[in-house]
């Protein structure tokens, strides 16, 4: 049976590299098909930690180096990387793959996100040189969506570039009943994930609609953007709330009691795992066109994708969803069934495990 080195961090912090990877170590059919190690690059600090350059991520990343090194010996097999999207992680994952292509193992990264080009072309010319020649040694690459393809125009040929998009497994909501009043952000509160002009959304829609009840849950970006927005909402804490982290049984009842999901990224996407659990949870989306998103929910079927998250055309699309309960419903089984069409957890690892036995299959490029 072919070896699989899969690299990657676990929760805690919860975000999609986490999950995915944690997703990925469950996958029965990868195990089916493989000999599945897992080389763990965790760091368990907040998610405020992330690709930064300090002593502790540096130290992560030489004692995993050193832990590939002495993996890789014995017959090659395939492995299997997040690729990042910071310098400082980037630099490790480039690592990696030299590591692995030397040892002539066959490399697949996988792109969960949508900025790696513009992270590309920012890098000074001798870190642009090192991810050149690491991807040249990469076998495949996998991103989220088609119209993600693009992110490695001029690095990776198209024939070696993949598709492999996110997929979440079946919420429990155990029969809860909706609050047909209650929208719900769950995402970190970041600028980048549209919390901010979230907030300002909920602000115009409370003030038009008496019943209206917002929950926004995650983990924030910093003291002074939760100091900004708390003052935003002063007076108004009965309807707008924020949340901490909720995992398991909260984290299913939080998508169980809600009418709708409020999703409106600034920044590049990949496949955000938020709106999958919405349309799993059969809940309408009002949402961006960031990354794979208009591929995912369709716009004014499964819910409403804006080409900007601007605050009055946020608020105007909750209204619409809040008011008409006939069209909330129809929009929340239309994104159910786009779910159960292509996004399940099943489906996903199936075509997580045929395209890594695709990679184990091909030639190796060690070039």
């Amino acid at each position: 049976m072919n070896r699989l080195i899969v690299i990657g961090p676990l929760p805690p912090p919860y975000h999609g590299v986490t999950v995915s990877t944690r997703l990925l170590l469950e996958n029965a059919e990868l195990r089916r098909r493989f000999s599945v190690e897992h080389l763990d690059t965790s760091d368990h600090r907040t998610a405020r930690n992330t690709g930064r350059w300090d002593p502790r991520n540096v130290a992560i990343a030489l004692t995993s180096a050193v832990t590939l090194a002495s993996r890789l010996r014995g017959a090659p097999g395939v492995v299997y990387l997040p690729l990042s999207q910071g310098t400082a992680a980037l630099v490790r994952d480039c690592l990696f793959i030299q590591l692995a292509a030397l040892a002539r193992w066959r490399v697949a990264v996988h792109l969960r996100g949508g900025e790696f080009s513009d992270v590309y072309r920012t890098q000074r010319p001798a870190m642009r040189g090192l991810i050149r020649s690491s991807l040249a040694r990469v076998d495949s690459a996998a991103v989220l969506g088609s119209s993600l393809r693009w992110l490695f125009e001029g690095l990776i040929p198209p024939e070696r570039v993949a598709v492999v998009p996110n997929g979440t497994p079946e919420p429990e909501l155990n029969g809860a009943l909706r609050d047909p009043n209650s929208v719900l952000f769950l995402s970190n509160l970041r600028r980048r994930k549209g919390v901010v002009q979230a907030v300002e959304a909920a602000r115009m829609v409370v003030a038009e609609h008496p019943d209206a009840r917002f929950l926004f849950v995650g983990q924030w970006e910093s003291e002074g953007l939760e100091s900004v927005l708390r003052r935003e909402v002063h007076g108004l804490e009965e309807r707008i709330r924020f949340l901490a982290v909720t995992t398991g049984a909260a984290h299913q009842r939080a998508l169980a009691s809600a009418a709708l999901l409020l999703f409106p990224p600034v920044e590049p996407e990949g496949h955000p795992r938020v709106v999958l659990e919405a349309m799993a949870a059969g809940l309408p989306v009002v949402t961006t066109d960031r990354g794979a998103i208009r591929e995912t929910v369709v716009d004014g079927s499964c819910g409403f994708v804006l080409a900007d998250p601007d605050p009055r055309e946020l608020a105007d699309r909750m209204l619409v969803l809040l008011r008409d309960r006939t069209l909330r419903d129809r929009m929340g089984r239309a994104a159910r069934e786009r779910y159960l069409e292509r996004f399940t957890q099943p489906a996903t690892d199936r075509a997580l495990a045929s395209w890594l036995e695709s990679v184990a299959r091909a030639p190796a490029r060690n070039g």
